[in-house]
Formats: C-alpha cells, sequence, structure tokens
C-alpha cells in the first residue's frame, strides 16, 4: 500500500543500544519578541550568540527537538503550550529533548528513504506546523540531502517496521528512526 504524505515532525520513540534511558528535558528561553511559532517536534538551534533557541534550519547545529514550554501571555497568567505561540509578556521557558542517543521517528519530505540509505546522514525541511490539537510540527526529513557530509544534523537508524502508513519503503513519503549526528552534545559523525 503506498504511503500517505503526513508531516508529524520529530517523534522521540526511544534509544540507541548502549544509551542509558533519559527522560529528562532540557530547558532553553525563548525570546518574548520571536514571533515565529515553534512546533511541537521542530528541530531547534541557538540563536547566534545567545541563549535562545530558535526554530531550525537545516545548516546549524541543532540544540535538540522541542516538546513545549510556559510562558506568561501578555495581559494573563503562566501557561504550558505544546508549541511556542509567537509572543509573550516574558521570555519564555522552552523544553526540549537532546539526550545524544534519542532516536526519533519522521516522514520522509518526498521520495523514498530506502535500505540503502541507513547509516547515511540526512537534513530535515522545517515545513508548516498546527495549532490545532497538540501544536504538531510540519518538519519532515529531506531526502533529497542524504549524503555522508558530517555538518548534516541527522543520521537514519532504521526505516519503520510498523503497519500501515508509513511502513512502505518503496514509496514516497515513506517514515524513517534517526538520531542526532550534528547536535550540540553529538557533533560531525
Amino acid at each position: 500500500m503506498a504511503n500517505l504524505q503526513s508531516a508529524f515532525g520529530f517523534r522521540h520513540i526511544g534509544f540507541l543500544s548502549g544509551y542509558a534511558p533519559d527522560y529528562q528535558q532540557q530547558t532553553r528561553l525563548l525570546q518574548s519578541t520571536n514571533t515565529t511559532k515553534i512546533f511541537n517536534g521542530d528541530p531547534v538551534v541557538k540563536s547566534g550568540a545567545t541563549n535562545y533557541i530558535v526554530q531550525g534550519s537545516s545548516t546549524t547545529i541543532l540544540e535538540g527537538i522541542f516538546v513545549g514550554c510556559t510562558y506568561q501571555a501578555v495581559g494573563g497568567s503562566t501557561t504550558w503550550s505544546p508549541y511556542w505561540v509567537g509572543a509573550a509578556a516574558a521570555d519564555a521557558i522552552g523544553y526540549l529533548i537532546n539526550a545524544p542517543g534519542a532516536l526519533f521517528l519522521a516522514a520522509a519530505l518526498n521520495t523514498a528513504i530506502v535500505t540503502a540509505n541507513i547509516g547515511a546522514n540526512i537534513g530535515y525541511n522545517i515545513g508548516t506546523g498546527s495549532t490545532v490539537g497538540g501544536g504538531f510540527s510540519g518538519a519532515t526529513l529531506d531526502q533529497s540531502t542524504i549524503n555522508t557530509t558530517n555538518t548534516l544534523p541527522f543520521q537514519i537508524v532504521s526505516l519503520y517496521q510498523g503497519i500501515g502508513n508509513g511502513s512502505d519503503p518503496l514509496t514516497a513519503y515513506n517514515w524513517a528512526v534517526v538520531t542526532f549526528n550534528n547536535q550540540r552534545f553529538r557533533t560531525l559523525t
């Protein structure tokens, strides 16, 4: 059965063999004036020389994968949100997964990621997230970037072995399991 296009960002699914499970989330600051939404499952990067994080770009060392934030709404109280809404009364606290051995499930942007790509490095496309429901990311794996280039942010570990959408390794939009390659605690492999 052909896969259906379904971007959902980077979904944490476990850890590489030999890595101790690390379920704690790290905190980073979100600048209150940052109007770009950051969705649950988006890769995030450090904003220049500051301590703030922003929605990622495929050419920068990752800080981690965004999983939500707490912020003070303009004229309101402190609120939890699964995504950064793009404005707040004060700097917010973003939560992210940045354990070096973390594994993530993500969908391919267009054509299939095939078995021969396992072990290669890959970039991503940030896509368009959704403010409906859980504020999920629209990020996907960009199979056009598959290479041995050590600056790419992710490494392909395996293809999705489940049943249903995303499991056909021969058609577009299949899903793959990736780990960090170029991330703050695990760079340039």
